[in-house]
């Protein structure tokens, strides 16, 4: 089922991201606008409502999974009715995502029976150590959890720690993503995207010998080479906050993100694996031009694998 939007046709999503609280300080940065306040519990239920049984149409198809995000979005009191609402209304997957402000107080046990699905942020610094803490309790609980890192410059010096973190206690996929260009500052500040490729090898190589799955988002097929058997497209959802609600929510693409594919892409052998590139990555001096890929080129994979976030 296609919905058509100002970019063209796009696939209607059956997944709503709902960014619960105002602040997010450690997300993975997209495009989104930064919401002027949190949602009430009135304001979250009516949009659980909205996107399952309001959306059973002929002519739209209801949400099956949900993710929520938000800093301090598992204090609410207010989110066991909102999830057992969910479950009522035809939810079968919940997952969190948590940021780095949430590790210190996260009892992933809480949670377990709740939730399918928490995906942790690991990064470079004293975060890291929190992360594995929460990491180990999530698994313990028995909590299925995932894990991510963003490759920005200050985290690839920092990826062998990351390995060894994710050769100890990682359970789940991990995933990789190269940082979205969100504003002039960011586009300035991401390391050159080979670059990330090189530093990102080593890692994968560790983690896949180990059975460890790897995802790998934000950076195009003809970049990866090898690695690019561990990459992973980027699913549509809704989009949710409290200035975006119900009719007015954003869809994550086009509204949020946009990916590009020039023409050379039409001839890629690795097309409905790739999300594309951004422009304003393309249009740095240096940066190389997207390239069609040989899918016979592409070695077979090192382990087993799962989906990323």
């Amino acid at each position: 089922m296609l919905r058509w939007t100002a970019a063209g046709a796009v696939s209607s999503p059956t997944t709503v991201q709902v960014r619960v609280q105002r602040a997010w300080p450690g997300r993975v940065q997209a495009g989104a606008p930064a919401p002027t306040r949190s949602l009430s519990p009135a304001e979250l239920a009516a949009n659980l409502r909205h996107f399952t049984a309001g959306m059973r149409t002929p002519r739209t198809r209801p949400c099956t999974s949900l993710v929520l995000s938000g800093q301090g979005v598992l204090t609410r009191p207010d989110l066991p009715a909102a999830l057992a609402l969910a479950r009522v209304e035809g939810i079968d997957r919940i997952v969190l995502h948590a940021g780095p402000e949430d590790l210190q107080s996260l009892e992933p046990g809480a949670w377990v029976g709740r939730l399918d699905g928490l995906v942790l942020p690991l990064r470079a610094g004293a975060e890291l150590a929190l992360a594995e803490h929460a990491l180990a309790a999530a698994i313990a609980a028995g909590l299925p959890v995932a894990t991510n890192t963003v490759l920005d410059a200050a985290t690839l010096p920092h990826l062998a720690a990351i390995t060894q973190l994710l050769l100890r206690r990682g359970s789940g996929a991990h995933t990789f993503t190269y940082p979205f260009p969100t504003g002039p500052q960011a586009v300035d500040s991401a390391p050159p995207p080979l670059s990330a490729v090189a530093a990102l090898a080593p890692a994968v190589a560790e983690l896949e010998a180990a059975g460890r799955p790897v995802g790998i988002k934000g950076l195009p097929a003809c970049y990866l080479g090898p690695l690019a058997r561990c990459l992973r497209r980027t699913g549509n959802r809704w989009y949710v906050d409290a200035d975006h609600q119900l009719d007015l929510a954003l869809l994550f693409f086009p509204d949020v993100v946009a990916f590009f594919k020039g023409d050379a892409c039409r001839f890629c052998g690795l097309a409905d694996r790739c999300d594309g590139f951004f422009s304003s990555y393309l249009a740095r001096p240096g940066t190389p031009p997207l390239e069609p890929v040989d899918p016979l080129s592409e070695p077979p994979p090192a382990g087993p694998r799962a989906a990323g976030r």
